[in-house]
């Protein structure tokens, strides 16, 4: 028997065929796996999409205004509130971000070519995070469809098998997940491409939005150089005479002595159970100033409801009242879920801190009347603050109060700065 004999090659083809059966088989499931992961992740950024458009909002007269407001006040070194009419601007994430970012460079404009290259480098950056933030949904997008044929091609061959067989249970089973992973593939991609076109057009607009506020805040009006005579030189500084001749870059600075009257420590905000509170640190007291609640965005009340539905999809499966397979109304239903879940908390989030702009607006009296919950503990009474896994307790002469999860970041900075005896650990 040589190497080109009929029966060399039979043996040859046979075991081609059955090494590719196999290897394609095998990728049936992680095939599987992956599509549910990406129509679930489509679901869950249709969910951030649909509240982004909620709260994106955008108007040019106001954007220029409050960039020549904010270029006044940069002249007179005051960058809180040039901070804060940024926020009235619009809601656009990445401009409010490059805004930040422009005024975290204090005291460092040492000229102009300097200011350039900083606002050079955080266009750069701005397009870096917007490219991060679309190549997820236009990778979902491409890929999705991939998988979703990869899925109907891999399911044919034991459905052909079948049907040679006359088993005609092994061919709707196999056809089952043939159309079913079709469907999934090109919903993911579906959805992942809608909002990939979307976002591109809005952060686009978001770009040029930042290239006019830019150039707004750093020009200068063109003014003729003076002519310095050989009696001026005299009498005039070089330091003098080199200012007068460069455009002037305001120098970008917080001013210390402009603090709210109700918050001259700063603002905690934390989470207990559903309802966030502000914890505003003023010169004597602190104040629980209850924000927002939403029963609906407890986990536990999430995955309560979770398990009743899921045992009613279950129940309707067994009498015999279903149109589609029991996993993949399952699927469904729990994706729904999430992405319901996943758009209340954002809400919440949301309605959290538009209470807190308008608490930060008021008195320290107003803020307490404002809710029958918003109460006032003064250091005097506080005996201890005990923080642990981000969680804060304060001790007073009537025992401990449960603050609950503290979401800001720099939050022991503003508590360290109460002048209360800190500790870490468990206390009860």
């Amino acid at each position: 028997m040589y190497i080109g004999s009929p029966e060399i090659i039979h043996y040859f083809k046979d075991a081609m065929q059955s090494g590719i059966y196999i290897v394609s088989s095998n990728l049936l499931y992680p095939v599987i796996i992956i599509l549910l992961g990406l129509i679930t992740w489509s679901l869950i950024e249709l969910g951030s999409f649909i509240f982004e458009w909620h709260s994106r909002h955008r108007n040019l007269k106001t954007i220029e205004k409050c960039a020549f407001e904010i270029k006044e006040l940069l002249k007179t070194n005051d960058a809180v509130k040039a901070g804060y009419f940024i926020k009235k601007t619009c809601s656009n994430y990445f401009l409010h971000e490059f805004i930040d970012n422009l005024f975290s460079f204090q005291g460092k404009a040492y000229s102009k070519n300097l200011m350039q290259a900083r606002i050079e480098k955080l266009l750069q950056d701005c397009d870096t995070g917007i490219e991060k933030r679309l190549e997820k949904s236009r990778f979902v997008a491409k890929a999705a469809p991939m998988f979703g044929l990869m899925g109907t091609l891999i399911p044919m061959g034991p459905a052909l098998l079948g049907l040679a067989q006359g088993d005609t249970k092994m061919l709707s089973d196999n056809l089952i997940i043939a159309f079913g992973t079709t469907v999934i593939g090109l919903m993911a991609g579906v959805i992942s491409y809608l909002i990939s076109i979307v976002r591109t057009r809005w952060y686009a607009q978001d770009i040029s939005d930042i290239e006019y506020f830019t150039e707004i805040l750093f020009d200068e009006p063109t003014t003729k150089t003076p002519v310095i005579t050989a009696e001026a030189t005299q009498e005039v500084a070089p330091e003098a005479i080199l200012i007068t001749t460069q455009e002037a870059i305001p120098k970008i600075g917080k001013n210390t002595d402009k603090v709210q009257k109700n918050s001259s420590f700063g603002i905690v905000k934390t989470f207990s159970r559903f309802i966030y509170f502000d914890l505003i640190f003023t010169s004597t007291s602190i104040i629980l100033a209850k924000t927002t609640s939403n029963i609906l965005t407890h986990p536990l009340i999430f995955i309560l409801l979770s398990i009743i539905l899921n045992s009613f999809v279950i129940l309707a499966h067994t009498v015999g009242y279903t149109v589609l397979p029991l996993y993949l109304f399952l699927i469904i239903i729990n994706a729904l879920l999430l992405l319901i879940f996943i758009t209340l908390k954002r809400t919440t989030i949301e309605r959290a801190d538009k209470k807190s702009r308008i608490l930060n607006k008021l008195s320290k009296d107003d803020i307490i009347n404002d809710d029958p919950d918003n109460i006032e503990v003064n250091y005097s009474d506080i005996l201890e603050i005990n923080i642990s896994r981000s969680i804060m307790k304060i001790l007073t002469n009537n025992g401990w109060i449960e603050v609950g999860r503290m979401l800001s970041n720099d939050y022991m900075d503003i508590i360290e700065s109460s002048s209360i005896e800190i500790t870490i650990g468990d206390k009860t």
